[in-house]
Parts: C-alpha cells; sequence; structure tokens
C-alpha cells in the first residue's frame, strides 16, 4: 500500500481490518503517510457517527471461504 499511495502521489493510505494488526505493521507505518484501522476503532468511529456496527469474524471468514 505505501508503494501506491507514492506512486499514485496520494495525501494518505488508510488500510482497515476487523482484527488487529501486528507489531511490525504498527512500526513499519511510523513516518509514513499511513493509518491503520483495526476494529476496535473502526467500531468506535461508526459509534461516534452515529452508526451501531458489530465485527463478527466468523461470519467474516464464512463470507471469504464462500469467495476462494
Amino acid at each position: 500500500m505505501y508503494g501506491t499511495v507514492i506512486n499514485e502521489g496520494a495525501n494518505k493510505g488508510i488500510l482497515v481490518t476487523t482484527a488487529d494488526f501486528g507489531p511490525d505493521a504498527y512500526e513499519f507505518t511510523k513516518g509514513k503517510p499511513l493509518t491503520l484501522l483495526n476494529g476496535a476503532n473502526l467500531s468506535a468511529l461508526l459509534e461516534k457517527h452515529g452508526h451501531r456496527a458489530r465485527i463478527d469474524l466468523r461470519e467474516a471468514r464464512q463470507v471469504l471461504a464462500q469467495t476462494e
């Protein structure tokens, strides 16, 4: 993603996951125009803006399995 942000001249890249990122991902983004948004922060952001949501990893895995 970092390469795409730079190559396309974007101001920032935002990577969203329903789970979390590993320590290496957080370390890699330091000083780069990248933001990592994990599941907990995603839920909080949605709630802040009046949206109720839940993250069901079991359901997400089932949907992913159907696309493979």
